[in-house]
């Protein structure tokens, strides 16, 4: 569940990009964000990712304020939503392997566990043979499988 209830985010140099939202989507139920360049979807991903945090009013995910999250709760809230970037967001120095097993490394697990899961995730995506690949040899697709 994810909870808006009057937020608003204005940025340094006073740029309001969300004033005064209010709106709750259920678990299980699907929401479309729309609108013209300028207009906050960005900005409402992420305050809904705790990447930044609201100028005023209160959000809530998943049964969490994300107003008052210390770090460790934010990589925890993290983890439980899926998130597909437009950019991949991957590390271009380090291969397709390496670009999927880094957040497992972080989250601790062990390098044998890690290296089963990252082939599982690269076999389920069909990439499993571009492992050592870099992400520049790879088209835009298999970037963002990559990513995801």
């Amino acid at each position: 569940m994810i909870k808006f209830d009057n937020v608003s985010k204005r940025y340094a140099d006073g740029q309001e990009a969300l004033s005064d939202i209010s709106f709750e989507v259920s678990r299980g139920e699907f929401a479309f964000i729309t609108g013209h360049s300028g207009a906050g979807k960005s900005t409402l991903l992420n305050l809904i990712l705790a990447i930044q945090t609201p100028s005023s009013g209160q959000l809530i995910a998943n049964g969490v304020n994300l107003n008052r999250v210390s770090t460790s709760q934010i990589a925890r809230h993290r983890r439980q939503i899926g998130t597909v970037f437009q950019n991949h967001q991957l590390l271009h120095d380090r291969s397709v392997y390496d670009n999927v097993a880094l957040p497992l490394e972080i989250c601790g697990y062990q390098p044998n566990d890690a290296a089963r899961r990252v082939r599982a995730a690269l076999d389920k995506v069909g990439l499993l043979n571009k492992e050592k690949s870099f992400p520049d040899a790879l088209s835009g697709g298999e970037q963002q499988r990559v990513g995801i």
